[in-house]
């Protein structure tokens, strides 16, 4: 029950870190507008079906021209003029051969924005003329059709790129913010009081190891918090998680090892600018490390989220070396602190 105090305690001052709150407030928003980010995200990292230009060409190609619709120069130097004016978007120059090989010259303009939107804009054209010249030389293309229930279906453009967006970038993304902000907050919550002395004064009425484990019990109630609320924004911006719960229990087990680790090098360095750096550093390639496979905990709840293959005995691992983690570091930090500050068990 002492635990259970501690815990709520720790929770109520939350308030109090303004740090904490601001990052707590940074994944509300992602999550909250995680489809009109990745929307964004999208649209900026390939924006071909959106994006139109106009074009300049110099040189004689008809079947080029059919599909772009290109304002014809004379010479080079004239569209180069109208493209530093801004009356095209960018100027390509060649002669089309049906039989031999193209060499395509491109100028794009200086500014970003526009130059992207170009190229995106004639990187499509350009590999629908591949295809018309394939079928006039004769080379067969594969085109992919998607059935479902023997009905032939259409995927839109890009659909790849946002299911790699929402299960390999965002839900991760997420779920590594959780953990951090659960570290930080045992961190800063054990710190505070070891430095502000008032953990002599709870020490007078509680052992220190009801103290521990009711700051990881704060962290952990407020990485549950923070998971279920954002998988329940992402439900309600029409992401699908699928398998849950399972998700929610991979994505708990990377904070408890996270909180752990955060535990036993706030115990060691008892101060809190010190236990933020170290802290910051491991976490690096703790993080790292969860990325680097398919059966890493990061691995495991990308599968576990996008409805791919796997086996439930892996949350069931990394739940139980989670837990078996936290229960260490419980130990571990009980017996530095009690060196630390003088106390015998």
């Amino acid at each position: 029950m002492e635990s259970v105090k501690i815990a709520l305690k720790d929770l109520r001052s939350i308030k109090k870190e303004k740090t904490i709150l601001v990052v707590i407030l940074l994944l509300f928003f992602v999550a909250s507008f995680s489809s009109l980010i990745i929307v964004g995200l999208t649209f900026l990292y390939s924006p071909v079906g959106y994006a139109t230009a106009k074009i300049g060409l110099v040189g004689n190609a008809p079947i080029f021209s059919s599909l772009v619709h290109p304002i014809r120069y004379d010479s080079l130097e004239q569209a180069i003029k109208d493209l530093v004016n801004g009356k095209i978007d960018a100027v390509v120059v060649f002669n089309e051969n049906v039989t031999g090989t193209n060499f395509v010259t491109l100028y794009l303009p200086k500014e970003d924005v526009k130059a992207i939107k170009a190229m995106l804009y004639l990187r499509k054209k350009l590999m629908e003329y591949q295809d018309i010249l394939r079928k006039l030389r004769g080379i067969p293309t594969l085109n992919l059709k998607v059935y479902e229930d023997g009905r032939e279906i259409e995927v839109p453009e890009g659909i790849s790129l946002r299911f790699r967006f929402i299960y390999v970038m965002l839900i991760p993304l997420l779920a590594v913010t959780t953990a951090v902000i659960s570290s930080a907050f045992i961190i800063d919550s054990l710190c505070e009081e070891i430095e502000t002395k008032t953990l002599d004064v709870l020490l007078s009425v509680v052992d220190l190891g009801d103290v521990i484990a009711g700051k990881l019990l704060a962290s952990f109630i407020l990485s549950v918090f923070l998971t279920v609320f954002w998988m329940v924004m992402l439900a309600v911006n029409g992401i699908k998680i699928h398998n849950p719960a399972l998700a929610m229990a991979t994505s708990l087990s990377i904070c408890l090892v996270m909180i752990a680790l955060s535990l036993v090098i706030s115990a060691f360095t008892i101060n809190r600018e010190k236990s933020q750096l170290v802290f910051s550093i491991v976490a690096v390639s703790v993080i790292m490390l969860m990325f680097s496979t398919p059966i890493s905990p990061v691995g495991l709840l990308v599968r576990l989220s996008a409805g791919s293959s796997f086996s439930f005995i892996e949350p069931i691992v990394y739940l139980a070396v989670s837990a078996s983690a936290v229960l260490s570091s419980l130990r571990i930090a009980e017996k530095r602190l009690n060196k630390s500050i003088g106390l015998e068990i």
